[in-house]
């Protein structure tokens, strides 16, 4: 049993980093009102920006860390794969393409599938962590191996 995804990273990017950005979010909020209040045209201004940043943390979030899987396990030509409480098994020889994020924090390495599965028709898994992401993620030589052996 090989695990191909980080753990520590997925509840990282899942839990930690969004309660992070909430505290510092509203920190920066509630220090316009205390001490001293600052005008209302200042706080409103900066509740504007807040509620700016939030959103486009929310669409980065949306879109990188959400659709990541929890887990992705291969065994015995299987891939098998855990999302949101929902278990598959995916026969590595359904994988029609591999794909990486270069250059971002999370990395993500998606594989697409030649067919759709309860879980979807590609999984998305968030690799164990590395620094700096100038390169591709040694991950995807692992996963394209595995792809040669299976063929």
């Amino acid at each position: 049993m090989t695990p191909l995804h980080s753990s520590f990273q997925t509840v990282m990017q899942r839990r930690v980093v969004p309660a992070f950005m909430i505290a510092i979010l509203g920190g920066v909020f509630l220090s316009l009102l205390i001490p001293r209040p600052a005008p209302l045209q200042v706080i409103a201004i900066a509740a504007a920006i807040l509620l700016l940043v939030g959103g486009v943390y929310y669409l980065i979030y949306q879109t990188l860390v959400s659709p990541a899987a929890d887990s992705v396990v291969y065994q015995n030509g299987v891939l098998r794969v855990r999302r949101h409480g929902q278990e598959v098994s995916i026969p590595v020889s359904s994988i029609t393409g591999i794909r990486g994020r270069l250059g971002l924090n999370p990395e993500t390495i998606t594989l697409d599938l030649s067919a759709p599965t309860p879980i979807g028709s590609s999984v998305t898994f968030i690799p164990p962590a590395r620094f700096p992401s100038t390169k591709e993620h040694p991950m995807m030589g692992t996963l394209r191996e595995l792809l040669s052996h299976q063929a």
